[in-house]
């Protein structure tokens, strides 16, 4: 079975080398700097609920699920077995963590419509990796 694989990493460990597209949500409020939010993750809902509070975060989800809802299906219906999409932050903590699991709910509940079936996955690189500013 073919599959969809979405991952947060932290741009200052590096990029992740088998991903196919990589989107940079640096642009958004870092939680890092939240006292109390920063020893959290993008998987507390805290967290999430303070990225999600920023209009540029709804509009680049949004045009992320446009884009992919391209790419999705005519990747997998080539001769690809796997297609995996990273989101970087600074750390991999924070931001890429919540958008990847965002991102993974959405298309864990969906169909591309196009008759290709794909499992989803979910990987999270840097989050446990010590905090620095």
């Amino acid at each position: 079975m073919k599959e969809l694989i979405f991952s947060s990493f932290g741009f200052k460990y590096g990029l992740p080398p088998d991903a196919n597209y990589v989107f940079d949500v640096r642009f958004i409020p870092n939680p890092f700097y939240v006292a109390e939010l920063s020893s959290l993750t993008g998987m507390d809902e805290r967290v999430r609920k303070y990225i999600g509070s920023f209009e540029e975060s709804d509009s680049f989800l949004a045009a992320s699920i446009l884009f992919l809802d391209i790419v999705i299906p005519r990747y997998l219906e080539a001769e690809r077995e796997a297609l995996h999409v990273a989101v970087g932050c600074t750390g991999g903590r924070h931001r890429s963590v919540a958008f990847a699991e965002w991102l993974c709910k959405h298309y864990g509940s969906t169909s591309t419509g196009t008759g290709v079936s794909f499992a989803v996955g979910l990987r999270h690189r840097d989050v446990d990796k010590a905090q620095e500013a």
